[in-house]
């Protein structure tokens, strides 16, 4: 019973203001000054009593993402690693989630094309790369847009990215 552990009062508190990861939740207990034991003891019942689910916190923070914005793999990945997601646990999520990442860079592309028209295809392949699309998907992408504008890109503005 919440009475009679404060860290699992505090951790019940925790989760009813808002979703966390399991390393969240076990770090914030220890912040707040709980023993190692009693914050172990408090994540175990949080999880048995399915307060608390990794999983389910992956997939809801990916498909947050996604809605706000088109990223690659790489940046779903080291969001859901920032909130403390196991990385194994993260890539089985991501590999769920991710059924078209093309389309997501695409997307991408056109919005970065229409807020900055005078950027290169360097400048715009640098751009996909910090969102987080792999470097074959960005010259993939890069190509597609050159074919349908009917201007191909020399060699060298795909050099970084092949």
């Amino acid at each position: 019973m919440p009475g009679t552990n404060p860290a699992l009062a505090a951790a019940i508190k925790l989760l009813s203001a808002r979703r966390l990861t399991t390393a969240q939740l076990r770090r914030k207990l220890l912040d707040r000054g709980y023993a190692a034991d009693a914050v172990e003891a408090s994540v175990v019942e949080c999880e048995r009593r399915k307060f608390l689910d990794d999983k389910t916190y992956a997939q809801l923070c990916v498909k947050g993402i996604l809605d706000r914005k088109a990223v690659g793999r790489l940046r779903l990945l080291q969001e859901l690693l920032r909130h403390g997601v196991e990385p194994e646990l993260a890539r089985e999520v991501i590999d769920a989630v991710d059924t078209d990442e093309a389309d997501r860079i695409d997307r991408a592309l056109a919005k970065l094309e229409a807020t900055r028209p005078q950027d290169g295809y360097g400048q715009l392949g640098r751009r996909l790369e910090r969102l987080g699309f792999a470097a074959p998907a960005i010259a993939g992408a890069l190509r597609r847009r050159a074919e349908t504008r009917g201007r191909f890109p020399d060699s060298q503005d795909f050099e970084e990215h092949a």
